[in-house]
């Protein structure tokens, strides 16, 4: 395990926080997240495997628990999959401003990201995708009733895998313009903020 330790600048004090490095800088708390990010990645136990996705269509809200699939901190974006019947692809299309919220429950961090999602389907970079997974990962965009429709009974639910890339297998990737860090603490919360326009400089901001 990692030691984090942040250097509140509300006591000076230092406070344990999980086990990684000297989060006392903005700057460091920045490198810290993308280490976040690429541990949810490559790690299914990691609490920033999954990610509470939110999107917006006609005024209503939605949120819902996807996996982290990949993240690209030189181009600032974070990527899943999804099934191109499932609506949030039409609320996509409809709105791509989308916010993304990560929780680490032992470490008390949460991370929200804001950004544009761009909607990928049956292109080279699915195909890519698409060879890289697991033949059980593929079989799941092979399922024969569309992701939220109505049934009569579980069973109707059924996937026959085939041996080509799925027309459903869809790659959403989230161009980041705004970053917050959180830190929950009982000696006080402390906030930092990341924004594209400023090049990701943090700004430190009342929790």
């Amino acid at each position: 395990m990692l030691l984090v330790l942040f250097n509140s600048h509300k006591n000076d004090k230092i406070t344990s926080m999980n086990n990684t490095q000297n989060l006392s800088k903005t700057s460091e708390i920045y490198e810290n997240i993308w280490v976040c990010m690429d541990k949810g990645v490559n790690d299914r136990l990691s609490d920033y495997h999954t990610f509470s996705l939110s999107t917006s269509c006609k005024m209503i809200p939605e949120i819902r628990t996807v996996v982290l699939r990949g993240c690209d901190r030189e181009k600032q974006r974070i990527i899943f999959h999804t099934n191109n019947l499932t609506k949030k692809v039409n609320e996509i299309q409809d709105n791509p401003n989308v916010g993304a919220l990560f929780y680490d429950k032992k470490a008390k961090v949460q991370i929200r990201f804001n950004g544009i999602a761009v909607i990928n389907n049956g292109d080279e970079y699915c195909k890519n995708r698409w060879n890289k997974m697991s033949s059980q990962s593929q079989e799941c965009y092979y399922q024969n009733v569309a992701p939220g429709k109505d049934i009569q009974y579980p069973e109707i639910v059924k996937n026959q895998l085939e041996n080509k890339l799925s027309k459903n297998f869809t790659v959403i990737t989230i161009n980041i313009h705004r970053i917050e860090w959180l830190y929950l603490s009982s000696t006080g919360h402390t906030r930092v903020k990341f924004l594209k326009d400023k090049k990701f400089s943090g700004q430190w901001i009342a929790p």
